[in-house]
């Protein structure tokens, strides 16, 4: 399976998610490809620490890949892992949109917040374009740091509901302080010594709805 994290607004969550993700996936005995396609360069950063903290448990692959090259080296890829999961940045870039075009599905974190959920319908118009290219794409999306309480989570799952062309998920992940401390230090949430329950329900939640409709 391979599952673009993506979207166009930065501060979304995508790398967090997508590391998550791969830790889950690889811990499953999958062989996992991880991809930063972000300028930004903190998948990297992230790969990086696991390997120098976690080596015995370190069993994802992670390379960079960016520009128009990146549809080319992927599909040359494809065939040596199970799963490939790239993280692209917050913008509708070349690379996001390379990667689309091979890509079975298009994960979407979005947060409860007026800025994030407005790019809703441009995220469309750029899903609707890459279709003409890969017709089978999906576009899934999630509500990503939401609130404790309040109403913005209401409203933000209506808005997200109604998008053309976009799968909501019942998948919820909060705005948790597990998930950046764990990511600083190279682990999933699953593999903290003290992990937060919550945490760890939200991201398996979020594992067994993607792959579930992945039906992979």
């Amino acid at each position: 399976m391979f599952a673009v994290v993506g979207g166009i607004k930065g501060g979304a969550g995508k790398t967090i998610v997508a590391t998550n993700l791969a830790v889950l996936r690889a811990a499953s005995g999958r062989e996992v490809l991880l991809v930063d396609g972000d300028d930004q360069e903190s998948t990297t950063l992230w790969s990086a620490t696991r390997s120098e903290v976690l080596r015995e448990r370190n069993r994802i692959t992670a390379i960079q890949l960016t520009g128009r090259g990146t549809r080319d080296e992927l599909q040359r890829l494809a065939s040596k892992y199970d799963d490939i999961i790239i993280d692209v940045g917050g913008r509708d870039t070349t690379t996001q949109r390379a990667a689309l075009t091979v890509a079975d599905i298009l994960l979407l974190p979005f947060p409860p917040r007026g800025p994030d959920i407005w790019t809703a319908e441009k995220v469309t118009v750029m899903v609707r374009e890459v279709r003409g290219v890969n017709q089978g794409l999906r576009a899934l999306a999630f509500l990503n740091r939401a609130d404790r309480v309040g109403g913005d989570n209401v409203a933000a799952t209506d808005l997200l509901g109604q998008a053309d062309g976009i799968e909501l998920l019942g998948a919820r992940m909060g705005d948790r302080k597990a998930y950046p401390n764990a990511f600083t230090n190279g682990p999933g949430v699953t593999e903290l010594k003290r992990p937060n329950p919550k945490a760890v329900a939200e991201i398996e939640g979020l594992y067994q709805a993607l792959f579930g409709a992945a039906s992979v």
